[in-house]
């Protein structure tokens, strides 16, 4: 690179010499020309303020990175934090929900029918024609065969079979279930059968001219000693007449949301027996 002031190589001597001189002369024009001071000012005035500003650059800069590296261990804190909070949030909403669930159980029962056992439900068998949950109570709790099962809302099904900590239970719903039941405030009676799917239980032997309508409640009678009388099974959604048929087609929405069971109540000083027998 070429040499600024001196192209040629001249010994380091002369050229610091030459500095002197020229020190030396703008210092004795400075004297007598005081305004060649305001000159310089104002021609070295950029450069001052270039270099005020690339300063206050670097000092923004500086905070800048400070701050992120600060924003970033801050976030890094707080997913940590987040980590540790995540299973006890979602263990407060699992209480949350099981409360809720409780509270409407008791709402559906201001009088329970007996000695009852909550359980909670842990597994599901929602195959054609099988409708089936297994709850985490079985014989050592007093849980047995025969035995009617509750949840908010009125019937949910009986105990089928128990195991030593377990339990499986077949829902109203079951092609195999059949309730004794008969039309709220009446003593009609009626059965209220399973039709293999959660959402629709059907009533059947009702004539064509029969006096039930769609809205009608339906409730347990009693018969049969296994459910206790007035318990809540459904409301009627609607009721066919075919000509051609002799009986009518009634269609019955559980009062039970029986595909969203998580906690069932178990009536366990009812009478049992060996296999539940169907009416």
């Amino acid at each position: 690179m070429p040499a600024l002031f001196f192209p040629r190589r001249y010994p380091p001597l002369l050229r610091v010499a030459a500095f002197v001189l020229l020190s030396i002369v703008i210092a004795a024009l400075s004297e007598k020309h005081p305004n060649m001071l305001n000159w310089s000012g104002n021609l070295t005035y950029p450069i001052h303020w270039l270099d005020l500003q690339a300063t206050e650059n670097w000092r923004k800069v500086g905070e800048y990175l400070q701050d992120r590296r600060s924003l970033l261990a801050e976030n890094a804190q707080m997913r940590e934090k987040l980590k540790t909070l995540e299973p006890k949030l979602l263990e407060n909403e699992i209480l949350h929900n099981e409360n809720r669930q409780l509270l409407a159980l008791l709402d559906s029962f201001p009088q329970p029918p007996g000695k009852m056992a909550v359980a909670q439900v842990i597994a599901e068998n929602f195959s054609p024609g099988s409708q089936l949950i297994t709850v985490n109570l079985g014989s050592r709790n007093g849980v047995q065969v025969g035995q009617p099962v509750l949840a908010a809302g009125g019937v949910a099904g009986q105990v089928i079979h128990v195991a030593d900590l377990s339990a499986q239970i077949a829902l109203i719903s079951d092609l195999d279930s059949s309730i004794p039941a008969q039309l709220a405030g009446t003593n009609l009676p009626l059965l209220v059968n399973g039709k293999g799917n959660i959402h629709w239980l059907s009533v059947p032997f009702q004539p064509r001219n029969t006096p039930l309508k769609a809205g009608d409640q339906l409730v347990t009678s009693g018969l049969g000693g296994r459910f206790p009388s007035g318990l809540h099974i459904g409301t009627i959604s609607r009721v066919i007449h075919n000509g051609d048929e002799p009986f009518a087609q009634i269609s019955v929405q559980p009062s039970v949301p029986l595909g969203q069971l998580t906690t069932v109540l178990i009536l366990l000083n009812n009478k049992t027996t060996s296999r539940p027998s169907k009416p």
